[in-house]
C-alpha cells in the first residue's frame, strides 16, 4: 500500500510542482523560478540530511548529484512550456515522450523486447497528442515551440529516472540531497537577470511552493520505486496529466475542452497500457 499511497503522491507532487512553477514564470521569469524553486529545496533536504547523516556515501550523493544535474536542466524548459502553452497539451506530452525514452533505453541498453501492446499504445498516444493540441476552452493553443520546450523537458526528466534506478530504499535521504545539489548547480549557471522594470513579487510564493512540492515529488518517486514494481508505479503516473489540467483550471485560468478531455483521456490510457507491459 505504500507504494501505491507514494506512486499517487509523486504523480500529484509534479502536477502541482509544474503548475505553480509555470504560474511564477509567467509572472516573473523562468530564472527567477529556478532559483527560488531549488533554494528551497535545497534547505529542505539539507534540513532532512541532519537527521540521516549515516546513510552518505560518496557514490550515492554523486549520482544524485548526476542525476539532478541533468534533470534540473529540464525545468527552465518545463517552466517556460506551463507558463505559454496549454496545461491540457503540454502534461500528456511531457508524459508520453518521457515514457517513450525509458522504453527506448530498455529496449537499447537493457535489452527488453517490446510487448505486443505497444503499438495499441502509441496509437493511443498519438491520438491523444492529436486532441489534446486542439485550442481549449480558454483559447491556449498548442505550437511547435511549446512542444519542442516539451519534449526537451522529457528527455532531461528521463535521465533522472534512469539514474535514479539505481539507488536503493536505504540510500534514498543521501541520493536526494546529492539531486537537489545537481539541480542548484544548474540555477546557479543559470542565474536570475536584472528586471528592467518593477515586477509583482506574487511570483515568489508560487516558485517556493513548486519547489517544495518538487521536492515532494522527489521524496515520492523514490519511496514508490523501492516499494512498488516500476510498471504499477507508472500506472499511477499516468494519472499526471488530468491531474495537472485540473489545477490549471484553477490556477491558470485554464479550461479544457471536450476534445483535450479525451486527449488526455487518450494518453493516460496509452501510459497505463505501457507501463503494464
Amino acid at each position: 500500500m505504500i507504494g501505491e499511497i507514494a506512486s499517487f503522491s509523486n504523480a500529484l507532487s509534479n502536477a502541482f510542482t509544474n503548475t505553480l512553477g509555470g504560474k511564477s514564470t509567467q509572472i516573473s521569469s523562468w530564472r527567477n523560478t529556478l532559483r527560488a524553486s531549488s533554494s528551497i529545496a535545497m534547505a529542505i533536504i539539507s534540513v532532512v540530511i541532519l537527521f540521516n547523516l549515516n546513510t552518505i556515501t560518496l557514490r550515492v550523493v554523486l549520482i544524485g548529484i548526476a542525476a539532478g544535474f541533468i534533470g534540473g536542466l529540464g525545468l527552465p524548459f518545463i517552466y517556460q512550456a506551463f507558463s505559454i502553452g496549454s496545461v491540457s497539451f503540454v502534461s500528456p506530452v511531457v508524459a508520453l515522450v518521457q515514457s517513450f525514452n525509458l522504453i527506448l533505453f530498455a529496449v537499447l541498453v537493457k535489452d527488453e523486447s517490446i510487448s505486443w501492446t505497444f503499438p495499441i499504445a502509441t496509437a493511443l498516444g498519438a491520438l491523444g497528442l492529436f486532441l489534446a493540441s486542439r485550442t481549449s476552452a480558454s483559447h491556449q493553443k498548442a505550437t511547435l515551440k511549446v512542444f519542442g520546450l516539451t519534449t526537451a523537458a522529457a528527455c532531461c526528466f528521463t535521465g533522472f529516472s534512469v539514474l535514479m534506478t539505481e539507488i536503493d530504499e536505504s540510500q534514498i535521504i543521501a541520493a536526494l540531497f546529492g539531486a537537489r545539489i545537481g539541480v542548484l548547480l544548474v540555477s546557479l549557471i543559470f542565474s536570475p537577470k536584472s528586471a528592467q522594470k518593477p515586477q509583482s513579487t506574487s511570483w515568489k510564493k508560487y516558485a517556493l511552493l513548486s519547489g517544495s512540492c518538487e521536492m515532494l515529488a522527489n521524496l515520492f518517486f523514490m519511496i514508490a520505486i523501492t516499494n512498488l514494481e516500476l510498471s504499477k508505479v507508472g500506472v499511477f503516473m499516468a494519472s499526471a496529466p488530468a491531474l495537472s489540467a485540473l489545477i490549471a483550471i484553477k490556477l491558470m485560468k485554464q479550461k479544457p475542452s471536450i476534445a483535450n478531455w479525451l486527449g488526455i483521456a487518450a494518453t493516460s490510457s496509452a501510459l497505463a497500457i505501457i507501463a503494464l507491459n
